[in-house]
């Protein structure tokens, strides 16, 4: 029996092809930094981040750099790509949401009230502004309870607040906001101004949780 050589068939090496290969093997990777204010150790804070995520996307053979995404956002949202609305928002997020749209103003001093208010948290600044605007007063004379959930009526009492307590409203079309509440003339004064309309044609809500969502669309209305 004869036997004969395999065929062989030599395939040139196409080595911009395998480049592509290996390139579209490797997964795109997009940093995203943040700052809450235009201040320079903000900005210096910004210049930091990008050198940091472009040096760690870089060095990782892995991965090829898809770009660096920034905001100035007063929210930030939860993530790079995510605002989630429906999540319930604490009392130091909605003040710190209240003073980025008031442009992040330096508060005039650092003396904290609270106990609970860890210096060097993000909030930190927003609480002793609140504070120095009489937009707060805490849950007690030594606490601000920060991680509490914030209610409908504490944050259209912080807006009413943070526009100067302006007169309230005579109609009140909610069966839930009694006149003697701390929040009623927030609360009227909101209507008035469209900031809000209620859960339905009759109900304020005042103690249910105020959302993301919610807390960004007063603000919306009552700065627009």
């Amino acid at each position: 029996m004869n036997e004969t050589a395999p065929r062989v068939i030599k395939i040139p090496a196409k080595p911009e092809s395998v480049r592509q290969a290996e390139l579209q093997r490797q997964l795109r990777v997009a940093a995203y930094c943040r700052v809450s204010t235009k201040e320079e150790d903000q900005a210096n804070s910004y210049e930091v981040q990008k050198e940091y995520y472009t040096d760690k996307i870089m060095s990782n053979t892995a991965w090829t750099m898809a770009g660096i995404f920034a905001d100035k956002g007063i929210t930030g949202g939860t993530s790079a790509t995510t605002f989630n609305p429906n999540v319930i928002c604490t009392r130091a997020q909605a003040v710190t949401f209240l003073w980025r749209a008031a442009g992040s103003p330096k508060p005039e001093t650092r003396t904290m009230p609270f106990t609970d208010i860890p210096a060097g948290s993000y909030y930190y600044d927003a609480v002793l502004w609140a504070v120095e605007n009489g937009i707060t007063k805490g849950t007690s004379e030594t606490r601000f309870s920060p991680d509490d959930t914030c209610t409908r009526a504490q944050i259209v009492a912080f807006l009413w607040r943070s526009e100067k307590s302006p007169a309230a409203g005579t109609a009140n079309p909610f069966a839930d906001v009694k006149s003697t509440a701390y929040y009623a003339d927030a609360v009227l004064w909101a209507v008035k101004e469209n900031i809000t309309r209620g859960t339905t044609n009759t109900t304020f809500s005042p103690n249910a949780d105020c959302t993301r969502a919610q807390i960004v669309t007063f603000l919306w209305r009552c700065k627009k």
